[in-house]
């Protein structure tokens, strides 16, 4: 059997063809029995004589006439050279006329301004990114209480307190998603005007923007500065009337500085330096419209007075500055400032009017500083009668590690700190007592006190935040994003300080598990961990839990631990290592989606091993777990565990899991070798059916089949398969679309096969190999093609065993390498006929990624759609009820993928306001119903621009109609099914109630 064989570069903007030669690709064979496959050689002979070997560029390859093997020559036959060689005039002259056609087509898309790709590509829609980190700075609470302010990568998102919801998305223009240099580094509220809200980027760009409407962020001020580390805005009475006044730390040449922005009517006129320096100015803050300035600098607290209450202009305004040691690096501080109040003439004489100031400091050891009455005790010093002791700060300690965020209560009797620990601290200043609010979900970061004392918000580690009530400790609004891992690393407060088992961070990329639920494609589940801070400390990521995600609103909508955790135990151990987590590794939904399973892994660390013998690898855990899917809420229980599912007197890695489409199976692949079928069976008691409490069925899986592909043998001993050891090698399994073959894919250090499956019989009934170059990455069948994905992609045809085309992802003088850092990920569409791949590549011991995303056809070689992506992909997943993709990268964003025309393609979240639910639509200007797009596409139109259709009786049957009572069970039963925050979008209960109201089954008026 002759194999065409063409295969394309992967490059960053397109697809180029490319020769591969002997030595790069060996042809693919398969092994058959000698007669049937000299039989299938020369029917195919016959049928196609001249299509057998492609030349490329009009020539044979250079190594046609060398490596004779068994009658052929690099994949041709002896008696087929000349029938090829025939063929070289013919193909050179229609490979010259292809090329002129394609220098017309674009020479013509110049001309229109397009390019061959988006010719392409034309058809295929990426969304903008949606989701994203919450950053590492303080939310906004407006006075109302009724809106949280958080800042994102690229954007101001504004959030409602009542629900949850995202009520406002405000892009900042200038902060393109490729431009990963440039982010936003302080927000702060307007002192005059509670609407406008000022921004700041690390680059100097301020924004000043009414968060109500959006007006303004397409309007920035730039400061002549090298980098922006911090920012505060305050109200400074200036001439005759107070002014906003934004003062920053910038670095600038070298040098920091305290600079104090004059802006006026939208322009920024200047600023003026009020403070120079070499070391970094952090933190800063300002209290008592502008007379206090508090910052940070290393181990020194900066504390500024103002000189004058009454100057002109802004350059009139002056600061005199003391520095205090903290003897520690601080992290976070805070500061109040009250009027004094005098007890007698003394009082009045020693202090005068300045004011009574408070200052606490968190740092990088744990400690808590609090300067009591600072400025007085400073003037004092400079008397002389000063005391060098009345300088001492009292000191507090509780957190084993930096203190991330610290808070004065609005009252000043209470101190708020937290850190890592995932604990609230409340500290009494009058009796010296805590008090604490402990099992958050992660480390904070934040924390932020509403203008009346009312409320607490939290910005925790999982990139959620939380709004508690300050009388009752309970919270009032939960908005939590994507919680996967992002890469890379983000910086942690505690690495400030090198502590005991504190690791270097990594530039390895690892796929997230991800899946769709098939009965309510609108949710998502995602493996995350605790934070991000305690999911990669330790030797690997650890991701032990499910998080559910409402694509409709990008709102988690519940969190379940899979494996084993630490919420409540020590989580150090006796040295000071943290303890890891296991790993979720695969997930997979049945069809019907009534089961779930899961695989996790976990292996302790060799520093934990130093007194113990033998490897780590044999203390390895892997489990298989099933889950039962419940019908009416769609959570999740756990039905079956099984123990080391890939055991060789040790348990063994799972290469990949895998859910038949037609039936209630999964298949796994070990690297023991050996792929097992799971299956349900009922449950039974001494002959009698075992049922769960509300009635149902109960189940219990099992393993139904297992296949030896070592060597195609069945070991003797079948409890412990005896195979060779090898290194740590790779796999993957699928099943076919109608369910009867289950392809597997297993790689290791003497070679790569791929072996095709009967799942009736359990009989391998071919194996190919050739296919696969470097580590097996995932395997799919899709129509009667298989596509591999290793370091090359490889699309074969399984009826005219034929391979298609090729795909090279990786060449061999790529600088990307070494392997970990390249990770590739693979999905099928079957709606579409289509799969996609992405590719992301990390640079070693640099933060430096590249990532694309491919989207092939069966019937064409080269892709039908890439795209670069600013960050590395890091899941890609299909929905099973509709066309497209779903890609996450690393930074915690989701992009829909879908075909434009198609009529189910995703839709994907967007904001309340932009639904336009408050606009009224006229008879005159409705527009045309059009079928579903993309929410959040570049050619997004109003939500309420779609028309609903509604029967409306015809006049002449007047009698009949009558005014519709609706049943408040039914509106119960609608608004009452979840919580305020996991509640549908305010559109979909639009529609719902109106169907209430136009529904036959309504209770007629009396």
């Amino acid at each position: 059997m002759i194999l065409k064989a063409v295969f394309l570069t992967f490059e960053t903007i397109n697809f180029k063809m490319a020769p591969v030669t002997a030595a790069e690709d060996s042809n693919a064979n398969k092994r058959k029995s000698e007669a049937e496959h000299g039989k299938r050689k020369r029917a195919k002979r016959s049928r196609r004589p001249s299509s057998n070997h492609v030349p490329i560029d009009g020539q044979l390859p250079p190594n046609t006439t060398q490596n004779t093997t068994n009658g052929q020559v690099n994949g041709i036959t002896k008696s087929s050279e000349n029938l090829v060689a025939m063929t070289v005039a013919d193909v050179k002259s229609k490979r010259e006329k292809k090329e002129k056609k394609k220098q017309d087509v674009k020479t013509k898309s110049r001309k229109h301004g397009q390019s061959l790709e988006d010719d392409h590509a034309s058809t295929w829609k990426i969304s903008k990114p949606m989701g994203g980190r919450m950053l590492n700075i303080d939310p906004i609470l407006t006075q109302d209480e009724k809106h949280l302010i958080v800042a994102y990568n690229t954007s101001i998102q504004v959030y409602s307190t009542v629900d949850s919801l995202l009520v406002r998305k405000i892009p900042l223009l200038q902060l393109d998603a490729d431009r990963n240099h440039e982010k936003v580094v302080s927000i702060c509220e307007s002192p005059i005007c509670p609407d406008l809200v000022w921004v700041a980027s690390s680059i100097g760009h301020l924004w000043l923007i009414d968060w109500t409407n959006g007006n303004g962020a397409e309007t920035t001020f730039k400061m002549k500065c090298d980098l922006l580390m911090a920012m505060t805005v305050e109200r400074i009475y200036i001439g005759k009337e107070f002014r906003d006044v934004p003062l920053a730390s910038i670095e600038k040449n070298g040098q920091w500085h305290i600079a104090a922005c004059d802006v006026r009517d939208t322009t920024l006129k200047g600023y003026k330096i009020l403070l120079s320096q070499k070391a970094p100015i952090e933190n800063l803050r300002s209290v008592q419209d502008g007379d206090i300035l508090v910052a940070s600098s290393e181990n020194n607290v900066l504390l500024g007075t103002l000189r004058s209450l009454e100057f002109n202009s802004l350059n009139g305004l002056g600061y005199e500055f003391f520095s205090l040691d903290c003897n520690d690096v601080v992290m976070c501080l805070d500061a109040r400032a009250t009027d004094r109040v005098h007890l007698n003439k003394t009082s009045m004489k020693e202090f005068g009017d300045d004011p009574v100031v408070d200052i606490v400091v968190g740092c990088a050891r744990g400690p808590v500083f609090h300067y009591n009455d600072i400025l007085a005790r400073l003037r004092q010093l400079h008397s002389s009668k000063g005391h060098k002791t009345a300088l001492q700060p009292r000191k507090y300690h509780w957190h084993r590690k930096a203190v991330h965020a610290i808070k004065w209560s609005r009252d000043g009797h209470y101190i708020l700190s937290g850190g890592s620990e995932q604990t609230l601290v409340f500290w009494q200043l009058d009796t010296s007592k805590k008090d604490y609010l402990p099992h958050l979900s992660a480390a904070i970061e934040n924390i932020v006190i509403s203008s009346r004392g009312s409320a607490y918000v939290l910005h925790l580690d999982d990139n959620s935040a939380i709004v508690l009530s300050s009388a009752e400790m309970k919270p009032t609004t939960y908005i939590s994003g994507i919680q996967t891992l992002i890469s890379p690393q983000p910086f942690s407060k505690d690495d400030v300080v090198r502590r005991v088992g504190q690791h270097a961070s990594s530039t390895r990329l690892f796929k997230t598990p991800a899946a769709v639920n098939p009965v309510d494609p609108s949710r998502i589940h995602l493996c995350v961990g605790n934070g991000q801070q305690i999911s990669q400390s330790g030797s690997g990521p650890s991701t032990p839990m499910i998080q559910t995600l409402d694509l409709t609103t990008l709102q988690g909508i519940s969190k379940q631990a899979l494996t084993r955790t630490n919420p409540t135990d020590v989580n150090t151990t006796a040295k000071g290592y943290a303890i890891t987590e296991p790993r979720i590794t695969g997930m997979a939904y049945t069809t019907d989606g009534k089961w779930l399973a899961t695989t996790d892994e976990w292996q302790p660390p060799a520093r934990d091993l130093d007194s113990l013998e033998g490897p780590s690898a044999e203390r390895r855990e892997v489990y298989l777990k099933f889950w039962a899917v419940s019908p009416e809420d769609q959570s999740i229980e756990l039905v079956s565990r099984i123990n080391a599912p890939h055991h060789t007197g040790r348990s063994e890695p799972i290469y990949d899991l895998a859910a038949d489409t037609h039936s209630h199976r999964f298949a796994t692949i070990g690297e023991d070798g050996v792929v097992r079928l799971w299956e349900p069976t009922i449950r039974q008691r001494d002959g009698v059916l075992v049922k769960g409490k509300s009635g149902r069925q109960l189940h219990s899986w099992g393993c139904s089949r297992t296949i030896y592909l070592q060597e195609n043998e069945e070991p003797m001993v079948l409890d412990a398969i005896a195979v060779k050891t090898f290194q740590r090698g790779s796999g993957a399994v699928s099943f076919s679309e109608d369910g009867s073959t289950l392809v597997c894919a297993i790689g290791t250090v003497h070679g790569s096969t791929i072996h095709v499956i009967d799942t009736e019989s359990g009989k391998i009934r071919n194996s190919i190999d050739g296919l696969i170059h470097g580590e097996v990455r995932d395997v799919k069948v899709i129509s009667s093609c298989l596509a591999v994905l290793s370091d090359r992609l490889m699309l074969y045809d399984l009826v005219s065993d034929e391979l298609l085309y090729g795909v090279q992802l990786r060449n061999n003088d790529d600088p990307y390498k070494p392997g970990p850092s390249i990770l590739t990920h693979m999905a099928v569409d079957y709606r579409t006929s289509t799969f996609a791949v992405a590719v992301s590549q990390a640079k070693p011991d640099l933060d430096a990624f590249r990532s694309e995303l491919a989207v092939f056809a069966l019937d064409r070689s080269e892709a039908v759609m890439v795209r670069k992506f600013p960050h590395p992909i890091t899941s890609v997943v299909s929905s099973p009820g509709s066309s497209g993709y779903i890609v996450l990268d690393a930074s915690a964003q989701l992009w829909s993928v879908s075909e434009g025309m198609h009529t189910k393609s995703l839709a994907i979240a967007q904001p309340l306001v932009d639904l336009n639910l408050d606009q009224v639509i006229t008879d005159n200007d409705a527009p045309e119903a059009k079928s579903l797009v993309l929410l959040n596409g570049p050619d997004d139109e109003p939500a309420s621009g779609d028309e609903m259709d509604i029967d409306v009786p015809d006049a002449a049957d007047d009698d009949d109609a009558y005014p519709v009572v609706v049943p408040p069970q039914k509106l119960a039963e609608l608004f009452d099914t979840a919580p305020a925050f996991a509640m549908p979008p305010i559109e979909d209960m639009f529609y719902q109630v109106t169907k209430l109201f136009s529904s036959n089954s309504a209770v007629p008026a009396s």
